[in-house]
């Protein structure tokens, strides 16, 4: 898994270095820079304690969709050649790269500071940021590694966590089955991680159900009522800490919950922030129960945990975390608690794998299916966000019609505007990655939601619903920009506007989807990727009272090649009220 996610990485990195941009900037995870809207920060100069000059900038231009910047990553920076500093090229490039570490994410770009090389500084900006190299995953390998030998090496299958996980095995427990019937989720899930017998346990969550809710509370009653030594990991450092966040408001004391800091974290934690290199020394303190967060290559990594030394870790946003990763990490608890939801944003991969690699831990266990096996784990099946209007269509749309509202969410209000998914199909011919017809409908979507009186549950005050309160998702950044414009000229630049992945974990009282693409044939990667059930899910369940899905009709028109393709289209059609012919 890891040597074929480096290889195809490197490819595609020398690919760009090629290739003129425009073969390539609509790539996941590439800004293309407009110099017209940067700035330098900080000139070059040299710290107190630096080895080398170096300078701030921030980077403007249009990101691509699905792009996932991160502080203290170390994206690629792209000049055209020759270099404005000494590089090693070769004659068929017409690019040169360097890293450089982003400071701070911004909406449309970053900021970053640049190095020198070998003393040479200069003045011009990149063309590009591309994306960051894999890690190095010498400590995950390894630990894949000694599960496969202990697995050759025996007579039978082991019992163990990732075992179970491979082998599509039901959870193993004490009482043979999942508790079910208690008071609640947090009871259930509870007392199921209390019997199983070194496997695991999935839960479903939903848009709005409390996915972390239930799992920081879940950790919060093991580590205080039954001393477990918890750990807590995901794809990036924010998922970790967001979930460390509200373990300590769960009621583990700050002093036992702890996670090194990213270089340029600021501000108090509601943890206990540790040395990079600390994890091993804040475990050795502790005399009960504690969680630590971290990432794949720190629960891996035996100088910081010991192989099954955990009694639980925790894997959050399980539908995006790679098996061959769980698998790795799992080699550091006894037990597994597989938190997330397939049916949102799907795993990224740099490389093409054969099954079951291909493939993230819940979605493996799940094996196809909208929602986990009763005989698998949990189904968070109560969503606090969206009103039953919305949850109907998504819960069709997704989870087999089996995700319900909670009752008060059908309290919510805006006066004289339905609750629900309210389709808007326009009329519109060649528009391929943006459509002013359904940015001007945008427009005018949002000039008669603003003002109008909005009320956000039972017994809560009315008031005028503001430009804030309504998110723009598309999935093109050329359509971002377009709306972005035309609502800015209106007068509604506070309105926020967006790809997918930039929302997951959000909400707002009005979400407006916007296709943009005029048909099929039109759309850069087709249907396949334009109707993915998985991203129209996480961009209509945004609404806590209306979703507007905003369409070119030709869209419905297309005859899917694939049998795939022939679902998509199918459920998209049932989303927008439309009786398909397919």
């Amino acid at each position: 898994y890891y040597p074929r996610e480096a290889k195809t990485f490197w490819a595609t990195h020398f690919l760009r270095l090629r290739e003129p941009l425009s073969v390539w900037e609509d790539t996941r995870d590439v800004v293309i820079v407009d110099a017209d809207r940067c700035r330098v920060v900080t000139d070059w100069h040299q710290p107190e304690g630096a080895r080398v000059p170096r300078r701030v900038v921030e980077l403007r231009g249009n990101v691509a969709p699905g792009t996932r910047l991160t502080a203290d990553s170390t994206p690629f920076a792209l000049y055209d050649l020759p270099a404005p500093f000494p590089a090693e090229t070769n004659p068929r490039w017409i690019h040169a790269a360097r890293t450089v570490k982003v400071v701070e994410v911004l909406d449309d770009g970053a900021v970053v500071e640049e190095t020198s090389v070998n003393g040479f500084t200069w003045q011009e900006l990149p063309l590009a940021l591309t994306p960051v190299a894999p890690p190095l995953a010498g400590s995950q390998q390894a630990a894949i590694e000694e599960w496969a030998d202990e697995v050759l090496a025996g007579e039978r299958m082991p019992a163990d966590p990732a075992t179970d996980l491979l082998l599509r095995r039901r959870p193993r427990t004490g009482r043979g089955a999942l508790a079910r019937g208690g008071a609640t989720d947090i009871a259930d899930i509870t007392s199921t991680l209390l019997d199983l017998d070194r496997s695991y346990v999935a839960v479903q969550g939903p848009p709005g159900t409390g996915k972390t809710y239930v799992g920081s509370h879940v950790v919060a009653c093991l580590v205080r009522e039954h001393g477990f030594r918890v750990g807590v990991v995901a794809q990036s450092h924010a998922v970790v800490e967001h979930m460390l966040d509200r373990i300590v408001e769960a009621g583990v004391p700050r002093a036992q919950v702890a996670k090194a800091l990213k270089a340029t974290a600021t501000g108090d934690t509601s943890f206990t922030p540790i040395a990079k290199n600390g994890m091993a020394a804040f475990i050795g303190e502790q005399q009960g129960g504690f969680v630590v967060g971290g990432t794949a290559w720190d629960f891996t990594h035996t100088g910081r945990i010991g192989r099954r030394s955990l009694d639980l870790l925790v894997i959050d946003e399980a539908g995006q975390f790679s098996l061959a990763s769980t698998i790795a990490v799992a080699a550091g608890a006894q037990r597994l608690l597989l938190l997330g939801d397939p049916q949102q944003l799907p795993q990224v991969s740099q490389g093409t794998h054969p099954e079951p690699v291909d493939t993230s831990a819940l979605g493996w266990v799940m094996d196809g299916a909208a929602v986990i096996p009763d005989d698998r784990g949990y189904f968070l099946a109560q969503s606090r966000r969206m009103h039953p209007a919305v949850a109907e269509p998504v819960s069709e749309l997704a989870y087999e019609g089996r995700l319900e509202a909670f009752p008060a969410t059908a309290e919510r209000r805006i006066e004289g505007i339905p609750a629900g998914v309210v389709p808007v199909p326009l009329g519109h011919l060649g528009n391929a990655t943006q459509s002013p017809e359904e940015a001007g409908e945008v427009v005018r979507i949002v000039r008669d939601l603003v003002g109008r009186p909005w009320t956000s549950g039972e017994g809560e005050p009315s008031r005028p619903l503001q430009p804030s309160d309504v998110i723009v998702v598309t999935p093109y950044n050329a359509q971002q920009v377009m709306v972005e414009a035309a609502l800015a000229e209106a007068g509604f630049a506070d309105v926020p506007v967006g790809t997918v992945d930039r929302f997951q974990g959000q909400e707002a009282a009005v979400a407006i989807v916007s296709l943009a693409a005029s048909s099929g044939r039109d759309a850069p990667r087709g249907l396949e990727f334009l109707l993915l059930q998985n991203r129209l899910n996480v961009a209509v369940s945004r609404a806590m009272h209306t979703a507007y899905v905003v369409y070119g009709m030709g869209l419905l028109d297309d005859l899917p090649r694939t049998p795939e393709g022939v679902a998509r289209l199918s459920a998209f059609a049932r989303l927008v009220g439309v009786q398909s012919d397919t």
